[in-house]
């Protein structure tokens, strides 16, 4: 035998990793993970735009389902809410020239974009039709029950609500006559 002292062990072998096969695997989970976020919020933004454009859909014809009471309610508040949102633009383009003559159906399109303001008459709760005159401003809606509601409103603040047969903002522009 030999004097000499011999110490062995068995130790693992470490494996290292390389580095450029760390770096090309991070970024293909960042390429992956950006690519499904992406891709989320196209999606998600897809069903928004989808949802808006299938709420403001009007059917192109009647039906001959019969309306219930809870829907003909509503479709009147929807016309009724449509006249104070186009009240509220007419007294704010009023308040800057002290002029109805400037609430225009495209000034009021302007400060209100849910709603189509036009000259002529309202077939539709986002349809306004107005009409103004220097020191009177009109407009009227028609609901989907098809009432037309009316409002009028003076230079004075004299504000009237009404109903009426002839839905435009003219006919609601001229006081009704005597009883």
């Amino acid at each position: 035998m030999d004097d000499s002292f011999a110490f062995r062990t068995t130790v693992p072998l470490r494996r290292q990793f390389d580095p450029r096969t760390v770096r090309a695997t991070v970024l293909g989970v960042l390429v992956v993970l950006g690519t499904g976020l992406f891709t989320h919020w196209v999606i998600a933004s897809e069903r928004a735009s989808f949802s808006r454009v299938v709420r403001r859909q009007v059917p192109t014809q009647a039906t001959a389902d019969p309306v219930d009471v809870l829907t003909s309610a509503s479709t009147d508040a929807d016309a009724e809410q449509a006249i104070g949102v186009a009240l509220a633009a007419a007294r704010v383009a009023f308040s800057e020239h002290r002029s109805f003559l400037d609430a225009t159906p495209a000034r009021l399109s302007a400060l209100q974009r849910g709603y189509v303001f036009v000259d002529g008459p309202s077939t539709m709760p986002e349809i306004v039709s107005v009409a103004a005159r220097a020191d009177t401003w009109a407009a009227a809606v028609k609901g989907l029950g098809g009432t037309c509601f009316w409002v009028r409103a003076t230079m004075l603040g004299e504000v009237t609500h009404g109903i009426g047969s002839v839905c435009s903002g003219s006919a609601a522009l001229s006081p009704p006559p005597p009883r």
